[in-house]
């Protein structure tokens, strides 16, 4: 290689709520196994953790980190913060990956990624275009030539439209597209053979309920069944299920980009379903769904972006985990019971549940899903 990567690692690893902490520590815990593994590439120059958590940032150093902590008391600006740290470490070819993303790469898919970035200057190598988790690229300088993004889903999208970067992205599959953001993300990950040391220790005794996602796959698997999945889908995803399931499909895609594009900032995202689901209220519209389907799949963060509606967090992981009775927000409290008490299983999730997440259920089979204690 004529030149070394510089890791950029982010992993939060605080939460203001139980559900928020079960995710953040399941990042923390899928962060450790990446650091180990990226650690041992010769191709790594350095590598850097951002993260606000102390104990994180103790298991960091220990493993050979450059840690910078994140004030607690000032508002966290993502890509403000990328941009400082790769200035301030003069990384020519960086690499950045969110504490929950990459968790099924292996040590020799790193090593590709930044030899092909070190090998084709001008390049972003990026796990997805409009929806970026993790991404190499050089030069690292080409940050200075887009607006910082607030969070790291449009990095790659602004890198090339904005720098003129060509933007390289990754095959589709479980290992590039599946990034732990939500509580539904654990029961997906759960399910995949490579997941590393650190989360499997920690998924095994998470207090998640599969019960659903189980119900879900019996039907992805059932010749005489139909699903429903809506949302951000991509085409790619509507082909490699029609490859892998037996079961029938209806998709509803939309709003792919949302973020990325600047139509949920400005107020313009818009939903069939959405449209659909203010006519009818929740119970008609799970009732119309069930209609349909045998099982439905639903990025509800379309509908949110629809409604103009920014719930918390909490709000939304609840949600994810069907517990209507933790939910602030009146909508949706109203929806998420409605979805818990369809004749049919749903599952509630974010982009990734249209993701990585139906990655992962179909490319394992159901008698291989992990044991989760209730």
């Amino acid at each position: 290689m004529s030149q070394t990567a510089t890791l950029f690692l982010f992993v939060k690893g605080t939460a203001e709520s139980p559900v928020e902490k079960l995710v953040a520590d399941a990042q923390c815990a899928a962060a450790l196994d990446t650091l180990e593994k990226i650690r041992t590439l010769p191709e790594i120059g350095g590598i850097v953790v951002a993260t606000r958590s102390d104990d994180f940032a103790a298991q960091a150093r220990a493993r050979g980190a450059l840690v910078e902590n994140d004030p607690i008391d000032e508002e966290f600006h993502w890509g403000k913060c990328l941009a400082a740290l790769v200035r301030k470490h003069r990384a020519a070819l960086p690499l950045y990956i969110g504490g929950g993303s990459g968790i099924l790469l292996s040590v020799d898919d790193w090593r590709a990624i930044v030899q092909q970035v070190d090998a084709e200057p001008n390049t972003v190598v990026a796990n997805n275009f409009f929806s970026c988790d993790f991404a190499a690229w050089s030069p690292g300088d080409a940050l200075e030539k887009i607006e910082p993004p607030p969070v790291d889903n449009d990095l790659a999208y602004r890198l090339g439209d904005h720098a003129g970067l060509r933007v390289i992205p990754l095959p589709r599959n479980a290992a590039t597209q599946l990034d732990i953001d939500t509580p539904t993300d654990l029961l997906t990950t759960a399910l995949c053979p490579a997941v590393g040391a650190h989360l499997r220790a920690f998924l095994n005794a998470a207090p998640l309920d599969r019960t659903r996602l189980d119900q879900v796959r019996q039907v992805l698997g059932n010749r005489d069944a139909s699903a429903l999945i809506t949302g951000r889908v991509s085409a790619s995803l509507a082909l490699f299920l029609e490859r892998t399931t037996r079961c029938q499909w209806r998709i509803f895609s939309e709003e792919r980009g949302m973020r990325a594009s600047g139509r949920v900032a400005r107020g313009e995202a818009q939903s069939l379903l959405g449209y659909y689901l203010a006519n009818v209220g929740a119970r008609e519209f799970f009732a119309t769904l069930a209609r349909l389907a045998d099982a439905a799949i639903i990025d509800t963060r379309v509908l949110f972006a629809h409604r103009r509606l920014d719930p918390s967090a909490s709000d939304r992981f609840n949600s994810d985990l069907l517990r209507a009775e933790e939910i602030v927000d009146p909508f949706l409290r109203e929806l998420t019971l409605a979805a818990r008490q369809a004749p049919i299983p749903i599952l509630l999730g974010g982009h990734s549940i249209v993701s990585g997440g139906m990655y992962a259920l179909t490319e394992n089979p159901l008698a291989q899903s992990a044991p989760i204690v209730v």
